[in-house]
């Protein structure tokens, strides 16, 4: 029976995400690069991997390798092994996180201006016991951060919560789009405008690899009939305020944009209602069982937030 089991010593971690990495890419080299090792101590651990387990695992190729039947069997359990090591070690640290009442929340910066500050003023107030770690992530990067468990809740805007399975979103915050224009545009007098009188004007949008805002905004003018000129994309939420406020060109923002002072803009309220609600998003297993430190924290964000709606202001005259 011992005989058996020789491989239970032998048969290590490294070996097994080695193993994995190749299988997945089908090339020593590029999983290699993948796993930030050389090829060499690769391929030995690989190696090795066969000779404990007494079958050959890949079939070697010029230019790739290709899994054998024995490969194709290894590599199926190696995914639900690694995939339930991961959800293991992701529970363990999160019960560390849950004794130490520490948050850990991705964030983008335009959100204190929606009065995110006096939330965290809050929770400290009532709960000085809670450690809050803030990490500024665009949407995009906050829903790879929550995938991968290094952040505990993202925050981020409506548009950044459609099509985002597995990944789960609460409304926390609800307050529209608005436009914003610089004190010398045409349109700076106007209380509300039409959508559709947007079909003529220059957009400034942020760039879309950051977040999903300004798809959200083209499919909103494809509704009303018109694809927007799109003039220039912006990766800051400042940078996008200082191009309106120094050129012709338009801009839809949160309403709650307007609570800062902005020299040279106008907000002005849109006829159609464009939610750019704020947004908690979980990863599934904390939204199940969310850590107490987390749900006190969204509750307190719920309250505070909520308070006053969002006002809109225009620059000072000069």
């Amino acid at each position: 029976m011992a005989q058996d089991h020789h491989w239970r010593d032998r048969v290590t971690l490294k070996m097994l995400r080695y193993f994995h990495a190749v299988a997945q890419h089908g090339h020593f080299s590029r999983a290699a690069e993948q796993l930030n090792v050389s090829k060499s101590p690769l391929s030995a651990q690989i190696k090795e991997l066969e000779t404990i387990l007494g079958v050959a695992l890949f079939e070697r190729h010029t230019r790739q390798v290709s899994l054998t039947p024995s490969g194709r069997l290894l590599q199926d359990e190696c995914t639900v092994l690694l995939d339930v090591l991961e959800s293991g070690l992701n529970k363990v640290m999160q019960a560390g996180r849950m004794e130490r009442n520490q948050i850990r929340i991705g964030l983008v910066s335009s959100i204190f201006w929606a009065g995110f500050g006096e939330v965290i003023r809050q929770c400290h107030r009532r709960h000085p016991e809670y450690e809050i770690i803030f990490t500024e992530l665009s949407p995009e990067k906050q829903k790879q951060a929550l995938a991968s468990n290094e952040i505990d809740i993202g925050l981020a805007r409506f548009a950044d919560t459609i099509n985002i399975h597995p990944l789960l979103a609460e409304r926390i915050y609800r307050e529209p789009m608005v436009l914003v224009v610089s004190d010398e545009h045409p349109l700076r007098d106007r209380k509300r405008v039409a959508l559709a009188e947007l079909a003529s004007e220059r957009f400034v949008l942020m760039n879309r690899t950051n977040s999903a805002s300004t798809d959200f905004i083209i499919n909103a003018c494809l509704v009303e009939g018109f694809y927007p000129q799109l003039n220039q994309e912006v990766i800051e939420p400042n940078t996008l305020m200082a191009v309106v406020a120094t050129s012709l060109q338009v801009a839809l923002v949160p309403a709650s944009y307007g609570r800062q002072k902005w020299p040279h803009v106008r907000f002005i309220r849109l006829e159609q209602a464009l939610p750019a609600d704020l947004c908690v998003l979980y990863a599934p297993p904390v939204a199940a069982q969310p850590a107490i430190a987390i749900r006190h924290f969204i509750d307190t964000m719920n309250e505070q937030m909520n308070l006053a709606p969002p006002s809109l202001s225009s620059s000072p005259e000069p």
